[in-house]
């Protein structure tokens, strides 16, 4: 038993500790599941908190998991284990069962679960949290009280600071498909021998007032006397998906009815040789001004050097007339899908540089750089 305990303890510290890593690293990720969780739930109120619940999350996973690893007040932590995986292994079952979302987001874009293979990861841990609590004692930490203090007191300014910086800056780890480096195009390919969507097909047909379902391989195709009424595919297994398979850019017309061209410029930015530079917001009614109104000298910088810049939202033709009103700059708007842009970009707004298709650079509104800044990007790129 005591080997067992062992074994369950770090366990449960090594993921706690690794799961409140890395939703530390991309907050705004967490928070953007947090808000999917409280839609799927009818819940669409609290999703103005989904922020405030990312961070307390992080943390405490963060927090209960290095006290088990280090065995720091482990039989408290234990049960903070143990609480969490009550709350959670439920929640993780009707999760598996409904489908509301594809992605628990347990360990951020780090690493993808299934839905079913969350509840039975849950349940093995909820097991080893039960074993923690078993002789309590046992687990109790024998070092001297202010040590224990001191880094537990470390281990919530450390945690504190990360989520701090990550959240006020692009994330410092990026596992998202677009992070710096990427070749587009790359991330887009479906290979030759990926697997493909297994589907099945229902055929409804009807004959003397009953409708009956039939398939594809016993359907009543020699009998007229049965009448076609409706046909129903079924995904029942889906193939690969590239890492990026939604990724439209579209440009904003102001003379149009919605806005919204016919043409998808992608091929065309993909394909471009020189370099290019995306400012992103997925959300013009809650963007900070001031950033923007800072890219003044960048913009006119780029423009006498014919790099080509687009802005790119998912707001509305009102939102983008305001903003545009107040733009000391000249740029072209252009549309994509907004959790297509929150995915490319942890910052709103944010900016990406891409040469050829792949992302040479990327600024969170906080960090946008300076002329002198971007030349040395260009420098380097040149060696």
């Amino acid at each position: 038993m005591k080997t067992l305990k062992i074994v369950a303890r770090i366990l449960l510290g090594l993921v706690f500790t690794f799961s409140g890593f890395v939703k530390a690293v991309d907050l705004v990720g967490s928070a953007i599941k947090f808000g999917d969780y409280f839609n799927a739930m009818g819940l669409p109120k609290l999703g103005a908190y989904s922020l405030f619940f990312a961070f307390l999350l992080s943390g405490l996973e963060f927090l209960v998991g290095f006290a088990l690893l280090f065995k720091l007040k482990a039989r408290l932590a234990s049960w903070g284990a143990l609480a969490f995986m009550l709350i959670f292994t439920p929640l993780t079952l009707w999760i598996a069962l409904k489908n509301p979302v594809s992605d628990c987001g347990c360990f951020g874009d780090a690493v993808k679960l299934t839905n079913w293979e969350t509840f039975w990861k849950n349940i093995v841990l909820l097991i080893f949290a039960v074993i923690l609590l078993i002789k309590p004692t046992d687990t109790e930490t024998k070092s001297n009280t202010k040590k224990v203090y001191y880094l537990l007191g470390a281990a919530v300014l450390f945690i504190f600071v990360f989520q701090w910086y990550n959240y006020n800056h692009l994330p410092v780890i990026d596992f998202r498909p677009y992070s710096v480096g990427t070749h587009i195009p790359d991330k887009m390919t479906v290979p030759d021998n990926a697997p493909q969507d297994s589907t099945v097909t229902y055929l409804y047909y009807e004959k003397d007032g009953v409708v009956k379902e039939f398939t594809m391989d016993n359907y009543p195709w020699d009998d007229s006397t049965w009448v076609w009424k409706d046909t129903k595919t079924i995904v029942i297994r889906h193939g690969y998906m590239p890492p990026i398979h939604d990724l439209e850019i579209y440009k904003f017309e102001f003379n149009s009815l919605n806005g919204k061209s016919d043409h998808n410029i992608l091929d065309q930015l993909l394909a471009d040789t020189s370099y290019s530079l995306l400012l992103i917001s997925y959300d013009l009614k809650t963007v900070p001004l001031k950033p923007l109104q800072n890219l003044t000298d960048l913009m006119n910088y780029a423009q006498v050097h014919k790099y080509k810049t687009y802005f790119v939202t998912s707001s509305n033709g009102t939102d983008i007339l305001k903003v545009h009103s107040k733009l000391p700059f000249i740029i072209n708007f252009y549309l994509a899908d907004a959790t297509t842009l929150k995915t490319i970009i942890r910052s709103n707004p944010g900016l990406v540089l891409l040469k050829n298709g792949t992302i040479i650079a990327k600024w969170h509104y906080n960090d946008f750089p300076d002329i002198k800044e971007f030349e040395e990007i260009i420098n380097e790129q040149l060696k």
